[in-house]
Protein backbone atom coordinates (compact mmCIF):
# COMPACT_ATOMS: atom_id res chain seq x y z
CA UNK A 1 0.00 0.00 0.00
CA UNK A 2 1.30 3.46 -0.92
CA UNK A 3 0.85 5.60 2.21
CA UNK A 4 2.18 8.78 0.65
CA UNK A 5 -0.54 11.36 0.02
CA UNK A 6 -2.94 9.52 2.36
CA UNK A 7 -1.34 10.14 5.76
CA UNK A 8 1.03 12.83 6.99
CA UNK A 9 4.69 11.86 7.42
CA UNK A 10 4.51 11.28 11.19
CA UNK A 11 1.43 9.05 10.84
CA UNK A 12 3.09 7.11 8.01
CA UNK A 13 6.07 6.46 10.25
CA UNK A 14 3.78 5.18 13.05
CA UNK A 15 1.97 2.83 10.64
CA UNK A 16 5.24 1.43 9.27
CA UNK A 17 6.58 0.92 12.81
CA UNK A 18 3.39 -0.92 13.82
CA UNK A 19 3.71 -3.18 10.76
CA UNK A 20 7.38 -3.87 11.56
CA UNK A 21 6.55 -4.72 15.20
CA UNK A 22 3.73 -7.03 14.06
CA UNK A 23 6.11 -8.90 11.78
CA UNK A 24 8.60 -9.29 14.62
CA UNK A 25 6.00 -10.73 16.99
CA UNK A 26 4.22 -13.02 14.48
CA UNK A 27 3.69 -16.74 15.10
CA UNK A 28 6.93 -17.61 13.30
CA UNK A 29 9.06 -14.92 14.93
CA UNK A 30 12.34 -16.45 16.16
CA UNK A 31 11.15 -19.79 14.79
CA UNK A 32 13.47 -22.72 15.57
CA UNK A 33 15.60 -24.31 12.85
CA UNK A 34 17.02 -27.74 12.28
CA UNK A 35 16.00 -31.08 13.80
CA UNK A 36 12.97 -31.32 16.08
CA UNK A 37 14.06 -32.85 19.37
CA UNK A 38 10.57 -33.36 20.82
CA UNK A 39 8.59 -34.95 18.01
CA UNK A 40 4.84 -35.41 17.82
CA UNK A 41 5.10 -39.17 17.40
CA UNK A 42 5.98 -39.30 21.10
CA UNK A 43 2.69 -40.22 22.81
CA UNK A 44 3.26 -37.78 25.68
CA UNK A 45 3.92 -34.78 23.41
CA UNK A 46 1.00 -35.76 21.17
CA UNK A 47 -1.43 -35.83 24.07
CA UNK A 48 -0.03 -32.73 25.75
CA UNK A 49 -0.40 -30.60 22.60
CA UNK A 50 -3.98 -31.56 21.83
CA UNK A 51 -5.02 -31.36 25.47
CA UNK A 52 -3.63 -27.84 25.61
CA UNK A 53 -4.78 -26.46 22.25
CA UNK A 54 -8.46 -27.10 21.51
CA UNK A 55 -8.38 -25.39 18.13
CA UNK A 56 -5.62 -27.70 16.95
CA UNK A 57 -7.60 -30.66 18.36
CA UNK A 58 -10.72 -29.63 16.45
CA UNK A 59 -8.69 -29.36 13.26
CA UNK A 60 -7.30 -32.87 13.69
CA UNK A 61 -10.76 -34.29 14.43
CA UNK A 62 -12.18 -32.64 11.31
CA UNK A 63 -9.49 -34.29 9.20
CA UNK A 64 -9.89 -37.72 10.83
CA UNK A 65 -13.70 -37.75 10.87
CA UNK A 66 -14.35 -35.78 7.66
CA UNK A 67 -16.18 -33.01 9.52
CA UNK A 68 -16.40 -29.24 9.14
CA UNK A 69 -15.04 -27.03 11.92
CA UNK A 70 -18.47 -25.51 12.60
CA UNK A 71 -19.91 -28.99 13.18
CA UNK A 72 -17.79 -29.38 16.32
CA UNK A 73 -19.72 -27.63 19.06
CA UNK A 74 -17.90 -29.06 22.07
CA UNK A 75 -14.94 -31.35 22.69
CA UNK A 76 -13.83 -32.50 26.14
CA UNK A 77 -10.64 -34.33 27.09
CA UNK A 78 -11.82 -37.07 29.47
CA UNK A 79 -8.38 -38.25 30.58
CA UNK A 80 -6.11 -35.20 30.76
CA UNK A 81 -2.51 -35.33 31.95
CA UNK A 82 -2.66 -33.72 35.39
CA UNK A 83 0.04 -31.73 37.15
CA UNK A 84 2.29 -34.14 39.01
CA UNK A 85 1.49 -37.15 36.82
CA UNK A 86 4.48 -39.44 36.40
CA UNK A 87 4.69 -40.40 32.75
CA UNK A 88 7.51 -42.96 33.13
CA UNK A 89 5.10 -45.52 34.49
CA UNK A 90 3.19 -48.26 32.68
CA UNK A 91 0.06 -47.27 34.61
CA UNK A 92 -0.09 -43.92 32.80
CA UNK A 93 -2.27 -44.26 29.70
CA UNK A 94 -1.36 -41.71 27.06
CA UNK A 95 -4.18 -42.24 24.59
CA UNK A 96 -6.40 -39.19 24.07
CA UNK A 97 -9.96 -39.92 25.22
CA UNK A 98 -12.53 -37.36 24.06
CA UNK A 99 -16.24 -36.64 24.19
CA UNK A 100 -17.36 -34.92 21.01
CA UNK A 101 -20.57 -32.84 20.89
CA UNK A 102 -21.79 -34.70 24.01
CA UNK A 103 -22.78 -37.69 21.90
CA UNK A 104 -19.60 -39.40 20.66
CA UNK A 105 -16.60 -40.97 22.38
CA UNK A 106 -13.35 -40.74 20.45
CA UNK A 107 -10.19 -42.53 21.58
CA UNK A 108 -7.00 -41.57 19.71
CA UNK A 109 -3.73 -43.39 20.24
CA UNK A 110 -0.31 -42.62 18.79
CA UNK A 111 1.72 -45.82 18.37
CA UNK A 112 5.17 -45.89 16.79
CA UNK A 113 6.44 -49.39 17.60
CA UNK A 114 4.84 -52.51 16.14
CA UNK A 115 4.38 -54.79 19.15
CA UNK A 116 2.56 -57.42 17.08
CA UNK A 117 -0.77 -57.00 18.88
CA UNK A 118 -2.40 -53.97 17.28
CA UNK A 119 -5.68 -55.68 16.29
CA UNK A 120 -6.26 -57.08 19.78
CA UNK A 121 -5.13 -53.91 21.50
CA UNK A 122 -7.40 -51.63 19.46
CA UNK A 123 -10.39 -53.94 20.04
CA UNK A 124 -9.78 -53.89 23.80
CA UNK A 125 -9.58 -50.09 23.82
CA UNK A 126 -12.73 -49.79 21.69
CA UNK A 127 -14.70 -52.25 23.82
CA UNK A 128 -13.58 -50.62 27.06
CA UNK A 129 -14.75 -47.17 25.98
CA UNK A 130 -17.98 -48.48 24.44
CA UNK A 131 -18.99 -50.02 27.78
CA UNK A 132 -20.07 -46.63 29.14
CA UNK A 133 -23.63 -47.10 30.44
CA UNK A 134 -24.29 -46.64 34.12
CA UNK A 135 -26.52 -49.00 36.07
CA UNK A 136 -30.16 -48.46 35.11
CA UNK A 137 -29.46 -46.63 31.83
CA UNK A 138 -31.24 -47.85 28.72
CA UNK A 139 -29.19 -49.36 25.90
CA UNK A 140 -30.28 -46.67 23.46
CA UNK A 141 -28.23 -44.15 25.43
CA UNK A 142 -24.93 -45.76 24.49
CA UNK A 143 -22.76 -43.25 22.62
CA UNK A 144 -21.12 -43.87 19.29
CA UNK A 145 -17.52 -44.88 20.00
CA UNK A 146 -14.59 -44.59 17.60
CA UNK A 147 -11.05 -45.79 18.23
CA UNK A 148 -8.43 -44.13 16.04
CA UNK A 149 -4.93 -45.53 15.81
CA UNK A 150 -2.20 -43.30 14.40
CA UNK A 151 0.53 -45.79 13.59
CA UNK A 152 4.02 -45.47 12.16
CA UNK A 153 3.88 -49.03 10.83
CA UNK A 154 1.56 -51.34 8.94
CA UNK A 155 0.34 -54.25 11.08
CA UNK A 156 0.86 -57.68 9.56
CA UNK A 157 -1.83 -58.43 6.97
CA UNK A 158 -3.16 -54.86 6.83
CA UNK A 159 -3.61 -53.12 3.45
CA UNK A 160 -0.86 -50.69 2.49
CA UNK A 161 -3.17 -47.68 2.63
CA UNK A 162 -2.82 -44.34 4.39
CA UNK A 163 -6.25 -44.29 6.07
CA UNK A 164 -8.88 -46.96 6.66
CA UNK A 165 -12.12 -47.25 8.61
CA UNK A 166 -13.65 -50.47 9.88
CA UNK A 167 -17.29 -51.19 10.84
CA UNK A 168 -19.40 -54.23 11.71
CA UNK A 169 -20.77 -55.64 8.45
CA UNK A 170 -22.48 -58.85 7.39
CA UNK A 171 -19.81 -60.86 5.61
CA UNK A 172 -21.87 -61.78 2.50
CA UNK A 173 -24.45 -59.02 2.07
CA UNK A 174 -22.46 -56.03 3.28
CA UNK A 175 -25.30 -55.01 5.63
CA UNK A 176 -24.01 -52.67 8.34
CA UNK A 177 -24.92 -54.15 11.73
CA UNK A 178 -24.29 -50.91 13.58
CA UNK A 179 -22.25 -47.74 13.24
CA UNK A 180 -22.04 -47.31 17.02
CA UNK A 181 -18.58 -48.93 17.06
CA UNK A 182 -15.82 -48.37 14.53
CA UNK A 183 -12.06 -48.31 14.22
CA UNK A 184 -9.98 -45.95 12.09
CA UNK A 185 -6.31 -46.47 11.27
CA UNK A 186 -3.93 -43.81 9.97
CA UNK A 187 -0.67 -45.42 8.82
CA UNK A 188 2.00 -42.73 8.72
CA UNK A 189 4.46 -45.03 6.97
CA UNK A 190 2.13 -45.07 3.95
CA UNK A 191 2.67 -41.39 3.17
CA UNK A 192 3.87 -40.53 -0.32
CA UNK A 193 0.98 -41.38 -2.64
CA UNK A 194 -0.19 -38.44 -4.77
CA UNK A 195 -3.77 -39.74 -4.90
CA UNK A 196 -4.01 -39.61 -1.09
CA UNK A 197 -2.87 -35.99 -1.03
CA UNK A 198 -5.43 -35.09 -3.67
CA UNK A 199 -8.29 -37.07 -2.12
CA UNK A 200 -7.81 -36.01 1.53
CA UNK A 201 -5.40 -33.04 1.62
CA UNK A 202 -6.11 -31.98 5.22
CA UNK A 203 -5.51 -35.45 6.66
CA UNK A 204 -2.45 -35.83 4.44
CA UNK A 205 -0.98 -32.60 5.84
CA UNK A 206 -1.63 -33.73 9.43
CA UNK A 207 0.13 -37.02 8.68
CA UNK A 208 3.07 -35.08 7.24
CA UNK A 209 3.13 -32.99 10.40
CA UNK A 210 3.35 -36.06 12.63
CA UNK A 211 6.22 -37.44 10.52
CA UNK A 212 8.09 -34.13 10.32
CA UNK A 213 11.64 -34.23 11.65
CA UNK A 214 12.66 -30.59 11.07
CA UNK A 215 11.27 -27.21 12.06
CA UNK A 216 11.47 -26.13 8.42
CA UNK A 217 8.93 -28.84 7.51
CA UNK A 218 6.72 -27.74 10.41
CA UNK A 219 6.83 -24.11 9.32
CA UNK A 220 5.89 -24.99 5.74
CA UNK A 221 2.94 -27.14 6.84
CA UNK A 222 1.75 -24.45 9.27
CA UNK A 223 1.24 -22.13 6.31
CA UNK A 224 -1.20 -24.64 4.76
CA UNK A 225 -3.70 -24.74 7.59
CA UNK A 226 -4.63 -22.52 10.56
CA UNK A 227 -5.26 -25.46 12.90
CA UNK A 228 -1.92 -27.03 11.98
CA UNK A 229 -0.32 -23.66 12.71
CA UNK A 230 -1.90 -23.74 16.19
CA UNK A 231 -0.42 -27.18 16.71
CA UNK A 232 3.05 -26.10 15.58
CA UNK A 233 3.01 -23.01 17.82
CA UNK A 234 2.03 -25.15 20.82
CA UNK A 235 4.83 -27.64 20.07
CA UNK A 236 7.25 -24.71 19.86
CA UNK A 237 6.08 -23.45 23.28
CA UNK A 238 6.23 -26.88 24.92
CA UNK A 239 9.71 -27.47 23.51
CA UNK A 240 11.05 -24.70 25.73
CA UNK A 241 8.81 -25.48 28.71
CA UNK A 242 11.08 -27.07 31.30
CA UNK A 243 8.41 -29.23 32.95
CA UNK A 244 7.07 -30.51 29.62
CA UNK A 245 10.61 -31.29 28.49
CA UNK A 246 11.30 -33.25 31.68
CA UNK A 247 8.08 -35.25 31.24
CA UNK A 248 8.93 -35.91 27.58
CA UNK A 249 12.42 -37.12 28.50
CA UNK A 250 10.99 -39.27 31.31
CA UNK A 251 8.62 -40.90 28.85
CA UNK A 252 11.42 -41.55 26.36
CA UNK A 253 13.58 -42.99 29.12
CA UNK A 254 10.77 -45.30 30.24
CA UNK A 255 10.25 -46.52 26.66
CA UNK A 256 13.98 -47.14 26.23
CA UNK A 257 14.18 -49.09 29.50
CA UNK A 258 11.10 -51.10 28.58
CA UNK A 259 12.55 -51.98 25.21
CA UNK A 260 15.86 -52.88 26.86
CA UNK A 261 14.11 -55.13 29.37
CA UNK A 262 12.16 -56.84 26.59
CA UNK A 263 15.37 -57.42 24.60
CA UNK A 264 17.16 -58.73 27.69
CA UNK A 265 14.26 -61.10 28.33
CA UNK A 266 14.37 -62.25 24.72
CA UNK A 267 18.10 -62.88 24.96
CA UNK A 268 17.57 -64.90 28.13
CA UNK A 269 14.85 -66.88 26.42
CA UNK A 270 17.15 -67.65 23.48
CA UNK A 271 19.90 -68.72 25.89
CA UNK A 272 17.51 -71.08 27.68
CA UNK A 273 16.34 -72.45 24.35
CA UNK A 274 19.90 -73.09 23.22
CA UNK A 275 20.76 -74.78 26.51
CA UNK A 276 17.66 -76.96 26.35
CA UNK A 277 18.45 -77.96 22.77
CA UNK A 278 22.08 -78.70 23.68
CA UNK A 279 21.10 -81.09 26.48
CA UNK A 280 18.48 -82.79 24.28
CA UNK A 281 20.95 -83.27 21.39
CA UNK A 282 23.71 -84.72 23.58
CA UNK A 283 21.30 -87.03 25.45
CA UNK A 284 19.78 -88.16 22.15
CA UNK A 285 23.22 -88.99 20.73
CA UNK A 286 24.10 -91.06 23.82
CA UNK A 287 20.82 -92.93 23.69
CA UNK A 288 20.55 -93.63 19.96
CA UNK A 289 24.24 -94.13 19.17
CA UNK A 290 25.13 -95.88 22.43
CA UNK A 291 27.82 -93.30 23.23
CA UNK A 292 29.24 -92.22 26.56
CA UNK A 293 28.74 -88.61 27.62
CA UNK A 294 32.33 -87.74 26.74
CA UNK A 295 32.02 -89.41 23.29
CA UNK A 296 28.74 -87.62 22.52
CA UNK A 297 30.14 -84.21 23.50
CA UNK A 298 33.27 -84.78 21.41
CA UNK A 299 31.22 -85.88 18.38
CA UNK A 300 28.98 -82.81 18.62
CA UNK A 301 31.78 -80.35 19.33
CA UNK A 302 30.42 -79.50 22.78
CA UNK A 303 32.57 -79.21 25.88
CA UNK A 304 31.68 -81.36 28.86
CA UNK A 305 31.52 -78.21 31.01
CA UNK A 306 28.97 -76.56 28.67
CA UNK A 307 26.76 -79.67 28.80
CA UNK A 308 26.95 -79.91 32.60
CA UNK A 309 26.15 -76.18 33.03
CA UNK A 310 23.15 -76.42 30.70
CA UNK A 311 21.96 -79.56 32.50
CA UNK A 312 22.22 -77.87 35.91
CA UNK A 313 20.33 -74.79 34.69
CA UNK A 314 17.55 -77.02 33.36
CA UNK A 315 17.26 -78.85 36.69
CA UNK A 316 17.08 -75.54 38.60
CA UNK A 317 14.25 -74.32 36.36
CA UNK A 318 12.40 -77.63 36.45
Amino acid sequence: MNLHGIFPAKRREQIMQTKENSEKTGWDHEFPKGTIKYRMTNDFMFKKIFQQNKRALKGLLCALLDMKLEEIRTVKVLNPIEEGDVVNDKAVILDLLLELNDNRIIDIEMQVEDEGNWEERSLVYLSREFDQLHKGEIYENVKKTIHIGILDFTPKGFPEKLYMDYYFYHYNTGHKYSDKMSIRVLQLNQLGKKEDEEKMPDLYHWAQLFKATSWEEMRMLAKENEEIKECVVTLKELSVDERARMQYEARLDYQRRLKGAEFHGMEKGIEKGIEKNLVYTVDNAMRNLNLTLEQACTALGVTLEAYQTAKENQEILA
